[in-house]
């Protein structure tokens, strides 16, 4: 009984551990189109700090402005 209880115990708190860590991994947030923005990474940088990454997904014409930063996503 104590072994199953235990394993029990175990399972649980890996399931805890990976649903913080996954909560916590970044955010990826679509700011509009490139065309408008100009420079993805640049606006990135000023609106998270210097560890966000910003990049043009689908060309600077018709392509959109994505900002990857560390920490939880807000709203």
């Amino acid at each position: 009984m104590a072994k199953s209880t235990s394993s029990l115990v175990v399972a649980i708190i890996y399931l805890m551990m990976f649903s913080l860590v996954e909560e916590n991994m970044g955010c990826e947030v679509d700011y509009g189109s490139c065309k408008e923005i100009g420079n993805c990474e640049v606006m990135c940088m000023v609106k998270f700090g210097s560890a966000a990454t910003g990049y043009c997904a689908g060309g600077n014409e018709t392509g959109r402005c994505y900002c990857d930063f560390p920490g939880p996503c807000i709203g």
